[in-house]
């Protein structure tokens, strides 16, 4: 007799729980947000290359040397110092001339890669003038920054956070309900796009006569955010 009314009891629980479930259902609401920031560059990052030719290499190391310094006076005298350019690998190897059926060795090509940063956008067009007469052989691309990039990083962040409250509690209100708390928040990242870099055709246009010295047309950079939130939804019974 018992065992018959522990069968039962455990019976009934069983068959009322999926009602108990519903009523204490959650109930949520999920929404997104994505914050941009759109910033004009204010910085360029400037490549270029510095390189010559002698059949001794010692003497095209030395030679190679005193282009670079002479590259470094000219630079400062833009108020641009040593410890914002950076030229850290030299190349020495064997230059061939293939012209003729036989490989001849006409010396030894030494290169030297630079990178200068330019904290001041306006001084880019008086930098690769200076750099090429200081005996620069090739300028590079030009790479576009801005300062402090890591505000326009939380601002972009803060702009999802807020834009993703402001459309859940918009929602919750059309229907009638209100937001409670978080339940989750995920993260999806973050992206910074550049604007390209500019290729050759374009620094020989901006450095042209036809050109205002200084003055460059180009997008923005941009900062984008994106986050996911769950908060309970609180319904007035």
């Amino acid at each position: 007799m018992k065992l018959f009314l522990y069968i039962l009891y455990f019976s009934l629980l069983t068959a009322l729980s999926p009602a108990v479930g519903a009523d204490t259902i959650q109930r949520t609401i999920v929404t997104s947000g994505q914050g941009e920031v759109s910033v004009a560059p204010n910085m360029a990052e400037l490549n270029m290359q510095l390189q010559t030719i002698n059949k001794d290499g010692n003497r095209a190391k030395r030679e190679l040397d005193d282009q670079f310094n002479r590259l470094l006076r000219a630079l400062a005298l833009l108020d641009i110092p040593k410890d914002e350019i950076i030229a850290s690998s030299l190349q020495l190897a064997p230059h061939y001339n293939y012209a003729s059926k036989k490989r001849e060795l006409v010396g030894y090509r030494a290169v030297r890669n630079i990178t200068v940063s330019i904290n001041k956008l306006d001084q880019l067009d008086e930098v690769m003038a200076t750099s090429l007469a200081a005996g620069i052989d090739q300028l590079g691309k030009v790479n576009l920054k801005v300062a402090d990039e890591v505000t326009y990083q939380k601002l972009a962040r803060q702009r999802a956070i807020d834009q993703s409250k402001t459309i859940a509690s918009e929602l919750a209100q059309s229907y009638g309900a209100s937001l409670g708390s978080i339940i989750t928040i995920t993260y999806k990242g973050s992206d910074i796009q550049y604007p390209r870099p500019f290729n050759q055709h374009q620094r020989s246009a901006m450095m042209s006569s036809d050109s205002d010295a200084g003055i460059y047309l180009h997008d923005n950079i941009k900062f984008n955010d994106r986050i996911s939130v769950i908060f309970e939804l609180l319904v007035a019974e």
